[in-house]
């Protein structure tokens, strides 16, 4: 039984990868070099072009004619690496593709946010005097504010009623 799962996943995966690849070697040599690698005559016109003595001469003409020496050890890394993936990674290649496409899109949060036309305008250059002036102000102590006072006084207060009840205690006054 393990031998016919075996055999059985080496079919799919054969004619899976086999399918993609020679729709791939289609589409590129007829995007290229409009070559239909399915008709005879376009093979007959290759055959014909080299028994009349035909050179290749041309860049696209070598990268063809590479293309063409290259599909079948091609075809068959490829289905060397095919054979190595996980069956499951196979069958379900659209939902896992799909969902790392999700994660990308969504997942990642951007480095940092960019806000764009805030502000007041056009930005006045200060110079040198004018900066030190505005570092030394922004470091000195600011006036406080009435909240602030009526705080201070509050603990004050407090504090002193706290220093005259603890001198009251430890004198034995009452």
């Amino acid at each position: 039984m393990k031998k016919f799962i075996k055999y059985l996943r080496w079919i799919f995966i054969f004619i899976g990868w086999t399918t993609f690849y020679l729709w791939f070697v289609y589409f590129i040599m007829n995007y290229f070099w409009h070559f239909n690698i399915f008709e005879k005559r376009y093979w007959l016109i290759i055959s014909e072009f080299w028994n009349r003595g035909g050179v290749i001469d041309q860049f696209s003409e070598y990268m063809f004619l590479i293309m063409l020496i290259l599909v079948i050890p091609c075809w068959f890394l490829g289905l060397k690496k095919a054979q190595k993936l996980p069956y499951i990674k196979i069958i379900l290649f659209p939902i896992f593709w799909y969902n790392d496409y999700i994660n990308r899109k969504y997942a990642s949060e951007p480095e940092h946010i960019v806000l764009k036309n805030m502000g007041g305008g056009k930005v006045n250059k200060q110079t040198p005097q004018q900066m030190m002036e505005e570092m030394i102000s922004s470091r000195m102590p600011q006036a406080t504010e009435k909240k602030d006072l009526n705080a201070n006084k509050i603990r004050s207060n407090f504090e002193q009623k706290n220093q005259a009840f603890h001198k009251k205690i430890e004198s034995g006054d009452k």
